[in-house]
């Protein structure tokens, strides 16, 4: 009977520290935040919301702010801010990303650079910065929320006179 029980101890130690080696690895590998984004990124030009709805953890109350306005909810997002925006030619760049783990937690900050032909004819080109915060569960990451902001471009010819 003790050589059974000792036997069930050792399994159930090693299938719980799975968990936490699973984790140790995720949280060791900005790789996994990286790919994520670029997911995203791809998402956003295309309109596609299927990197969205995977990547996303949509849950009520969820809010993404993006270029000063609020979507509420993941459906929100896809539907009125990525699916308009591909269809003006988004161009979409994510560069000096940065990635941050505490655990179950993470974040990854972004510089993004935004260029589009609004329906009336005006070309948008902005800078600026993203910030996504992750958390780990069922064993990948997940978006819990985003913030970006950005300011048009400035060229030399602007404002001089």
């Amino acid at each position: 009977m003790k050589k059974h029980s000792v036997g069930a101890v050792l399994i159930v130690l090693a299938l719980s520290s799975c968990g936490t080696a699973d984790l140790a690895v995720a949280a060791d590998d900005p790789a996994l935040l990286e790919a994520v984004l670029e997911d995203v990124r791809v998402g956003w030009e295309q309109g596609d919301g299927t990197p969205f709805y995977s990547h996303f953890l949509d849950w009520e109350g969820a809010r993404y702010f993006e270029g000063g306005g609020e979507n509420l909810g993941l459906q929100d997002l896809v539907e009125n801010h990525v699916a308009p925006e591909a269809e003006l030619g988004l161009r979409l760049g994510f560069s000096n990303i940065q990635t941050h783990f505490e655990g179950g937690f993470a974040w990854a900050i972004v510089d993004t650079d935004i260029q589009l032909t609004t329906s009336d004819g005006r070309d948008i080109h902005n800078q600026g910065h993203g910030t996504y915060l992750f958390r780990w569960i069922d064993g990948e990451w997940k978006v819990v929320h985003t913030q970006s902001a950005s300011r048009p471009v400035r060229t030399t010819d602007e404002g001089s006179d």
